[in-house]
């Protein structure tokens, strides 16, 4: 049976990878950051440096100190909420509000979550590409370093290798999309499988 390319779009969704801090750092240290700033803060960082993924490896450990999780992807082009009046009434001290895309929001819907969160207490989290309005709580980067660890443990039970040099290569061509590029490497990954099926 052939096995199923660690590049697919289901296998490097955010999730599906976990996140590689730096040493010090965790999912325990980033809840007790949140924890200090009343569940509030901002994850900063350029398209495709991991913000998505280090917000999916910290919502379960946010759920297990007992928080509710209201999880908002939006779109580009979204300016206004996906949430009804009732939604934002059912939100309290124990909810935790993510929002990926917040940038994109008005104005006047930001306003409107900062004034409910400060009234109601729920905390909130937002991704985006330039500080916004919260207090940090981590900035991602684009590092080739993570990029070769990344695919060397996509590659850990195939039997294709992938030489640094042609992740190197990739990671400049998509200017350190981290994303990007490992979506470039699912061909790379096809070509390499089948000639070693065919000279092997």
């Amino acid at each position: 049976m052939r096995e199923e390319n660690p590049f697919c779009s289901r296998r490097i969704k955010p999730g599906a990878i976990p996140f590689y801090f730096p040493e010090g750092m965790s999912n325990q240290t980033l809840v007790e950051i949140l924890c200090l700033n009343a569940w509030c803060g901002q994850i900063i960082g350029p398209h495709g440096s991991g913000k998505s993924t280090l917000l999916a490896s910290l919502l379960p450990e946010l759920e297990k100190c007992g928080r509710r999780i209201v999880h908002l992807e939006l779109q580009d082009g979204v300016r206004n909420l996906p949430l009804s009046d009732e939604d934002f009434a059912s939100m309290d001290e124990k909810t935790q509000l993510a929002i990926d895309g917040y940038e994109q929001l008005s104005y006047w819907v930001r306003r409107k979550i900062r004034r409910k969160s400060e009234k109601q207490k729920f905390g909130v989290i937002v991704l985006g590409h330039e500080p916004l309005e919260y207090p940090n709580l981590y900035q991602t980067s684009r590092e080739l370093s993570t990029a070769k660890l990344i695919v060397s443990r996509l590659l850990e039970n195939t039997i294709v290798r992938i030489p640094d040099s042609v992740v190197e290569e990739h990671f400049r061509q998509n200017n350190g999309n981290l994303r990007e590029m490992l979506f470039s490497l699912y061909d790379v990954y096809e070509e390499a499988y089948s000639n070693l099926r065919f000279n092997g």
